[in-house]
């Protein structure tokens, strides 16, 4: 069996996992909700049943899908060991929120988003872990598994490109918003068949594939530079965290919300995806300056990672 078909049967096993598991999560959480024995989870909607069981499902199967494609060593995958880990790391998370603090200045400058009335401030620490998390996690998946293999099936370029396309692809996979009055065993199923209603209209769809594209081009090639995960996990921690943040203090007030297109559009996929070519202009100067990191990381310890 291929690579790449053992990578589509694990994202499926990841979607029957969230299918068949979020009814009876949803039920159990209900009953502890009811019971006042925990409440955490109070009018949770089950569409974030369906995307967290479908998350913790891609982070608990990722360890058997790199032992049933024969993985022994990360080298394999051509990431090997770092020695300037945390400076990639600082470094990307520097580059990418600094560009993301100049961003939403002009957003607010231009009156694209306004301050909220009531900014809470106790969400930033929420927003860090997860940032944290979810820019470990997705660059594990997609540039340590997804970009390894494609290159290896497909060479550099090629591979590059395709783990671009995945990435940007999979981050309209998202189940529709819409409230579900009863819960069954097949509401799960449902939540499939509204990705398609989820996705929004065509413009903003072609803006949001656009940005994410750029985006993935950049983290990919910060891993092949430096065949380490770190630059790439700091830019993208720092991506997200600028983009929820920016919705925690902020509120986009444009109205109609494609008014301003193609300059701004609204944030897409949960306030993470910016749309329209002045984000795309930020996001190709963030490039350009981890292109310009990469070019005067000295010789030397490009060579030790290489060895």
């Amino acid at each position: 069996m291929s690579p790449l078909l053992k990578i589509v049967l694990y994202l499926l096993t990841v979607l029957a996992a969230a299918v068949l598991l979020s009814p009876p999560f949803y039920w159990l959480f209900e009953w502890l909700d009811d019971a006042k024995i925990f409440t955490a989870f109070h009018d949770f909607p089950f569409h974030r049943y369906f995307t967290r069981i479908a998350q913790v499902s891609a982070l608990v199967l990722i360890w058997p899908l790199i032992r049933w494609l024969n993985i022994r060593s990360l080298r394999e995958l051509g990431l090997t060991q770092n020695p300037r880990f945390w400076r990639d790391l600082a470094v990307g998370f520097g580059i990418a929120f600094g560009m993301m603090l100049i961003l939403g200045s002009v957003y607010f400058g231009a009156e694209v988003y306004r301050l909220q009335p009531k900014i809470g401030w106790s969400k930033l620490l929420n927003i860090g872990l997860s940032a944290v998390v979810v820019g470990t996690i997705e660059e594990f998946l997609f540039r340590g598994v997804i970009l390894g293999l494609a290159i290896k099936a497909l060479g550099r370029v090629s591979g590059l490109w395709l783990s671009a396309i995945i990435f940007a692809g999979m981050h309209f996979l998202r189940p529709g918003r819409g409230a579900t009055e009863v819960v069954t065993w097949l509401t799960g199923f449902s939540q499939l068949f509204s990705f398609v209603n989820a996705a929004p209209a065509w413009p903003l769809l072609l803006a949001g594939f656009a940005s994410l594209l750029v985006a993935g081009l950049i983290l990919g090639v910060a891993t092949l530079r430096t065949h380490s995960l770190a630059l790439a996990i700091g830019i993208h921690a720092a991506w997200v965290f600028g983009q929820q943040s920016l919705g925690a203090i902020g509120k986009y007030r444009v109205k109609p919300e494609e008014a301003y297109l193609p300059w701004v559009g609204p944030n897409l996929v949960s306030g993470a995806v910016p749309t329209g070519l002045v984000p795309l202009a930020a996001l190709t100067l963030t490039g350009f300056a981890v292109f310009l990191y990469l070019k005067y990381v000295p010789r030397s310890t490009l060579a030790e990672v290489r060895a």
